[in-house]
């Protein structure tokens, strides 16, 4: 990028009165776009939870706040999966990419200025505060950047990973809290709607193999690695993203951005009858179509069709 280009960029936007940083990298169309913020959502793998209410109150990018809502949207991000949005608002921005684009919550109050603003609801009817011993963050940084198309529409898809961002607990009245900040760097991810694609399939377990609940993992090609599934922590903590095989047997990772993946099925059961799942293993598999599990191609606006049947239980 020559310098004389970032001075002249600097001040048409300074007179235009749209939104810039200094950490939107250089594209070569930087007309301003609307640019509409949605929010879905990766399952969590605990069959006790039946809701996930979080309160959005606005988008920043590098620093500024480019969605500011009227009012707040308690949303339940539990709603929103297999390719379903909520809408949260809109801005204007210059085309760009863009490398620090978050997510404003309010952890206090909800929608309706009742306290909390973010709780887990128990298939019991138990509303659990989320909160953890330290101060959270109101804001959560998505874990990539965010590709502006200048002079057009662009959707930006926030994937919220519910598994990854909410822990249960034994101490306290919450038996659920959020993860520590550290680690709420990693729930989030933003994706440029437009330039994503899907994985879809189905499962079959004609040896009845798998457990009572069945996730699928994506990871970038060659991410994936066996540590991946042990240690007592958060386990296939660097998934992109990862879905759950429905009752119909049918399984969908939606807003994958374009690349190559390697899937990764896991079978969990409540093997001690203490009401939570547990790994029971990882599957083995073949795909109907003769695709590589360890090297899928997702295009732009594409669907790849992955049909996969269980030939195998590997013990974690």
């Amino acid at each position: 990028m020559k310098i004389t280009n970032f001075m002249l960029g600097t001040v048409l936007a300074v007179l235009l009165g749209t939104f810039t940083s200094c950490d939107k990298d250089d594209d070569n169309n930087t007309t301003p776009s609307t640019v509409n913020f949605e929010v879905t959502d990766a399952p969590i793998d605990d069959p006790n939870i039946q809701s996930v209410f979080v309160t959005v109150t606005g988008v920043k990018v590098n620093g500024n706040v480019v969605a500011n809502f009227t009012t707040k949207q308690t949303i339940d991000l539990m709603a929103y999966r297999n390719g379903t949005v909520k809408a949260l608002g809109s801005a204007t921005m210059d085309g760009g990419t863009y490398n620090d684009v978050r997510l404003v919550i309010d952890n206090n109050t909800d929608a309706s200025g009742t306290a909390p603003g973010s709780y887990v609801l128990t298939k019991d009817g138990v509303k659990h505060t989320l909160g953890t011993s330290a101060n959270i963050s109101n804001e959560l940084k998505a874990t990539n950047s965010l590709k502006v198309n200048g002079g057009t529409t662009t959707t930006a898809v926030f994937d919220f990973d519910l598994r990854k961002s909410i822990q249960y607990t034994t101490s306290g009245t919450s038996k659920y809290q959020f993860v520590s900040d550290a680690d709420l760097g990693a729930v989030l991810r933003v994706v440029n709607k437009e330039q994503s694609g899907t994985i879809i399939g189905s499962f079959t377990d004609p040896l009845n193999l798998a457990g009572s609940h069945v996730v699928v993992y994506a990871y970038k090609k060659g991410a994936y690695t066996d540590t991946e599934a042990q240690g007592t922590g958060l386990r296939f903590k660097k998934a992109i993203s990862s879905a759950v095989v429905g009752s119909n047997n049918q399984y969908q990772l939606s807003f994958l951005e374009a690349g190559d993946y390697s899937l990764h099925f896991v079978a969990y059961e409540d093997l001690n009858s203490d009401g939570r799942l547990d790994e029971k293993g990882m599957l083995v598999l073949d795909a109907i179509s003769g695709l590589n599990l360890s090297n899928v191609t997702v295009g732009v606006s594409t669907s790849v069709r992955l049909d996969v049947t269980v030939t195998g239980l590997l013990p974690l």
